[in-house]
């Protein structure tokens, strides 16, 4: 495999997975900002790969959610989620999660349920002040532990949209995006607060504490505790992170 940098690449073989990351992590980290066209020859060229593998990368970027095709325009990314987007979005976690938790608990048998506690070991070791590399990693143990219970529920059909929603995508760059602008004195000041009350709610404790009780639910096979538990910890990232949401919403263009 070659070796990635987000200057461009060494080596010769380049995967197309490789291309995908590179370039979604471009866009996570505002590298492209929202709403910006996607110049595919200037980025295949910034990448030092020929414009196939990021064709292929942007289609996969657009079921994602973080770019869109618009005829004779080509690609952009999309916009930020609205607060009424990432609530809706959030509405639909609910609606879909309670009935793969509560399904889990009716079909978890002991090598899932050793599953779910490896996971609870993996996130604790991620744990520790809400920064941008420890978020990271705590938003990717969150999607393990989640699509985990999502497969467990046994409806391929139910899991498949927990997928295709993102979710966990949108949320990163939703964060990422509120450390970018708060170093702009401007949005620095509707920012910070929000910040410092998700900081303090303890969100990485709060959420390995949170799956540890939904585990325990499912383990323990009682599934209408378990799906209370899932409504709980959902509602509750939902009123910790949507005060950023509205923040970002707030903040003009130039100040971001």
């Amino acid at each position: 495999m070659s070796e990635l940098r987000f200057g461009g690449f060494v080596g010769r073989s380049v995967l197309s997975d490789d291309i995908y990351v590179v370039i979604r992590d471009l866009i996570l980290d505002h590298d492209l900002p929202p709403g910006a066209r996607v110049n595919i020859d200037a980025l295949s060229a910034r990448l030092d790969v020929s414009p196939t593998p990021v064709r292929e990368a942007l289609a996969r970027l657009e079921s994602d959610g973080l770019v869109v095709k618009r005829p004779l325009r080509g690609y952009s990314t999309t916009p930020l989620l609205t607060p009424r987007e990432f609530e809706e979005l959030t509405q639909f976690r609910i609606l879909l999660e309670q009935f793969t938790a509560e399904h889990a608990a009716v079909s978890v048998g002991a090598a899932a349920a050793d599953d779910l506690r490896s996971e609870l070991a993996r996130g604790a070791s991620a744990a520790g002040p809400v920064e941008a590399d420890v978020l990271r990693a705590l938003i990717e143990h969150d999607l393990r532990f989640h699509g985990r219970i999502a497969e467990l529920g046994g409806n391929s059909l139910v899991a498949q949209s927990f997928e295709r929603m993102h979710f966990h995508l949108h949320f990163l760059r939703l964060y990422l995006a509120s450390l970018s602008a708060v170093d702009e004195p401007r949005a620095a000041a509707r920012l910070e607060p929000a910040l410092a009350r998700f900081d303090q709610a303890g969100a990485a404790a709060r959420t390995i504490a949170d799956h540890t009780a939904i585990a325990d639910a499912i383990i323990a096979g009682d599934g209408s505790l378990a799906a209370a538990r899932m409504r709980d910890h959902i509602e509750g990232g939902l009123h910790r992170f949507l005060p950023i949401v509205e923040a970002l919403e707030q903040i003009a263009p130039s100040d971001r």
